[in-house]
């Protein structure tokens, strides 16, 4: 069931592909913290969308930075071009993206084989309730089924934690 659930989520994460790239989501309509387009053991370059809730921490922020450490044993993390990640905010925790932004506000990306990190210009005030979501296209999957831990980081000052499922 969880895995239809999750061909579900990428089948439309990908027909809405372009403005609302980003979208994806549970069966009752709240978004899921991850997504990934391809959970097979194995996979490779395959783009995980990870979500993280805006709270106390980094509220009245500008949004400088996202990124995300994966188990190091696991998972790889290639480089990606600018113009390949997508980023966004949504304000009203609905699963669609009110602020987008594009290669133009990315001024860096870092990576190592478990972690990437991206720099961000986008004048973009963060308020608490937003839910900042990035969508990094080059990542390898464990050759093991499992469910793996996910760090992400917003702004080097909030973090939290999700779990990504390989079936």
């Amino acid at each position: 069931m969880r895995r239809i659930l999750l061909v579900v989520a990428v089948v439309t994460l990908v027909a809405f592909s372009g403005c609302a790239a980003l979208n994806g989501g549970s069966p009752d309509g709240t978004p899921d913290d991850v997504a990934i387009e391809n959970d097979d053991p194995g996979a490779t370059n395959v783009t995980q969308t990870l979500r993280i809730d805006v709270n106390e921490t980094t509220a009245d922020s500008e949004l400088t930075a996202i990124g995300a450490t994966y188990p190091r044993e696991n998972f790889t993390v290639d480089s990606a071009q600018h113009d390949q990640i997508e980023l966004g905010v949504d304000t009203d925790g609905d699963g669609e993206l009110e602020t987008e932004f594009n290669e133009t506000h990315i001024s860096g990306v870092n990576n190592n084989d478990y972690s990437f990190d991206i720099s961000l210009d986008t004048g973009y005030t963060l308020q608490e309730g937003d839910t900042v979501v990035v969508s990094y296209p080059a990542v390898d999957n464990p050759s093991e089924p499992g469910d793996y831990e996910v760090e992400i980081r917003l702004n080097d000052e909030q973090t939290a934690t999700d779990t990504v499922s390989i079936e």
